[in-house]
């Protein structure tokens, strides 16, 4: 049976799933009187309730309250990965900040790399950039990228007080663990991601090299030990999420693990110019906007990959719970599912229960929001995938369990681990002199994911 049964019903008529995460309407036995039944709440009867953030009495939209009595996302337009030099480019920050906002983006990390580091240097001051403007922030951060610490994975550095991460950044280190050790220690606000999850193998097989370009070889083991707090992708063409960085999200959610989607553009390299379909992240963040509290929010999973232009964005809520919340529900009860949307043309929304669709809603163009009713009977993430975006999920656990499974994906995490420990220790991929190190942790991560591994029922990974 699959672990969320679709239960769709008129909100109007079920008032009682509305009530506070569903704990009034569990019922249990009680040595005293009985409980009385409480007055049904009626989404669109002009008054807020428990359960409900407004309640208008109408079907707009447009108007602040939506039609699911919940208030309206404030989305925050970003590009959490761009670059002034490298790969042909060589812009001043206005330069850059003109590009970035040339599609709306409202926060861009401006990252300084290998190509240029010594000159880039100067831009980085921990602060936003002197040509942010009102509503556009420019921040310089870093990207371990041709560096010899980039051979495990491109890390992603946002909230840096230095980038002076070694004496002889192009002779050592040889892995990003130290790195993101090092970046994580310096103040509470940093987030660490990694970069490039489209290059990852989507067939289930193992990357091996030599590889082109960029292969996130340190992901899993980052994410598993907790280094990193999401995974981006830069994708060309197709879905708003590729399907390697699909194949890498997909597989650590379902281990329990819990990352944040991002999208980029990694002008001017990946992308040579920024169009409709170049990636960017829309982070849900209410009141002012600062570089502080948009990381603030990234790292607490508010954030949507989008493509498309402007024009597009995509929320989720359960149980009026936001993106990277919790959810604790108890099993075989219904969590209310919103989403909210927009986009220029009729669109599909589905909803994915562990990275498999279990329902779906069909909005109109334009600004639009609908609800679905889910029955839950084991511990699942929930996100919401649209033709042009695809969000970070929610966590609903049943009856306290923790997520885990199938544990045919925590087996795919603990084998990855073990090809990956063989590259290092043979050498085809040579992180030395940190070899040990690296061994040391994925071994470390490896044991994590055993347990888990038993928690899903699991018995033999081959």
């Amino acid at each position: 049976m699959d672990p969320v049964e679709l239960v769709r019903r008129s909100l109007r008529s079920q008032a009682c799933l509305l009530l506070l995460g569903l704990a009034a309407c569990a019922g249990s036995p009680s040595a005293g009187p009985p409980t009385p039944t409480p007055e049904p709440v009626v989404c669109g009867d002009a008054r807020v309730e428990p359960g409900e953030e407004c309640d208008d009495a109408n079907t707009n939209d447009g108007d602040g309250c939506l039609r699911t009595c919940l208030q309206g996302a404030t989305w925050v337009a970003s590009d959490p990965h761009i670059h002034s030099q490298g790969c042909g480019g060589d812009l001043s920050p206005k330069e850059l900040l003109d590009v970035s906002d040339s599609r709306g983006t409202q926060v861009t990390a401006a990252l300084v790399w290998g190509e240029g580091y010594y000159d880039e240097q100067r831009y980085f001051t921990g602060n936003d950039d002197p040509a942010s403007r009102p509503g556009n922030i420019l921040h310089y951060d870093m990207e371990i990228s041709h560096f010899p610490a980039a051979d495990s994975g491109h890390l992603l550095l946002l909230g840096l007080d230095s980038i002076r991460f070694s004496p002889d950044p192009y002779r050592s280190p040889h892995s990003g663990i130290p790195v993101a050790d090092w970046a994580l220690g310096q103040n509470s606000r940093v987030v660490v991601g990694m970069a490039h999850g489209e290059f990852w193998p989507a067939d289930g097989q193992f990357p091996r090299p030599p590889v082109v370009c960029c292969m996130p070889w340190d992901f899993i083991p980052n994410a598993v030990l907790g280094r990193t707090s999401f995974i981006e992708t830069e994708r060309h063409d197709g879905p708003p999420v590729d399907a390697g960085t699909d194949k890498l999200f997909t597989t650590v959610q379902n281990a329990g693990v819990r990352v944040a989607l991002a999208g980029a553009s990694d002008y001017p390299c990946i992308h040579h110019f920024i169009g409709n379909q170049t990636p960017r992240t829309d982070v849900s963040l209410d009141g002012e906007i600062s570089y502080d509290r948009w990381l603030e929010a990234l790292k607490l999973g508010r954030s949507s990959v989008v493509v498309g232009g402007s024009g597009n964005h995509l929320d989720l809520r359960v149980n009026g719970a936001k993106l990277g919340d919790e959810v604790r529900v108890r099993s075989g009860r219904a969590v209310r599912v919103a989403v909210e949307a927009t986009a220029p043309v009729a669109e599909t929304v589905r909803i994915l229960a562990n990275g498999a669709a279990v329902a779906s809603v069909d909005l109109d163009s334009g600004h639009r929001s609908a609800s679905v009713e889910l029955e839950i009977t084991r511990s699942v993430w929930l996100s919401a995938a649209s033709p042009f975006a695809r969000t970070s999920p929610i966590y609903v656990l049943a009856d306290g369990a923790p997520i885990r499974g199938p544990a045919s994906d925590i087996c795919y995490l603990i084998r990855y681990l073990d090809h990956l420990s063989g590259l290092v220790r043979s050498r085809k991929l040579d992180l030395s002199p940190e070899t040990d190190l690296a061994v040391a942790e994925y071994a470390r991560a490896r044991h994590e994911l055993e347990t888990r591994f038993t928690e899903a029922g699991g018995t033999s990974c081959p």
